[in-house]
């Protein structure tokens, strides 16, 4: 939503009459920010998307990666990807600088750039971003904190060069992306009970 305070955030939502009366019909006072905040924790844990290619190769299914894919998972490894993006989300867990390896040029920086900072207030955290889970990545563009990387081939690239300190061959990139397009999963439509 790009807004800097809940009041604002609230003012937007407040706009959509039908978002509203469903809204208070499970939080009867209505948007506030612990509210919203909550309704965001739940809606999140409807994204589980089990049984991705990648899920099934783990669990002993050779077959269910490309050689291409697997080509690409050890490289993911060999680039230390794994350090950021580990764990069974693949990532998520971390808040890390961009640009470790090279200085990575924002253009104008703005207080999204400006990251975990805007939160913590210490100077330590200034261009810290969350890194992202990569499951499900290949569904998810555009990439970054700004939205500013349209294909995940970008976004693999930038992250080699300013994050590993690598420039790969495109056929090693092609086989990175094809790894990251095995973690996406099935995903089944969540069916809440609803309040009458």
């Amino acid at each position: 939503m790009a807004s800097k305070s809940w009041d604002e955030i609230i003012s937007k939502l407040d706009k959509d009459p039908v978002l509203k009366k469903d809204f208070q019909a499970v939080y009867p006072q209505g948007f506030t920010g612990e509210n919203i905040t909550d309704a965001i924790a739940e809606f999140e844990k409807t994204l589980i998307t089990p049984d991705s290619a990648f899920d099934k190769w783990l669990r002993g299914d050779e077959n269910a990666l490309t050689a291409q894919q697997k080509h690409g998972y050890q490289l993911f490894k060999e680039n230390k990807c794994a350090t950021c993006h580990g764990g069974i989300i693949l990532g998520g867990r971390s808040f890390e600088p961009l640009g470790l390896k090279r200085d990575f040029n924002f253009g104008e920086i703005t207080a999204a750039d400006i990251g975990r900072m805007n939160v913590t207030k210490e100077v330590r955290d200034k261009l810290r971003q969350k890194v992202p889970g990569l499951r499900n990545v290949a569904l998810t563009a555009p990439y970054f904190h700004r939205g500013d990387v349209p294909t995940l081939d970008g976004a693999v690239k930038l992250m080699l060069r300013y994050q590993v300190g690598a420039d790969l061959p495109q056929n090693d990139i092609d086989d990175i992306v094809a790894f990251l397009e095995s973690l996406t999963g099935v995903y089944t439509p969540y069916q809440p009970e609803y309040v009458q």
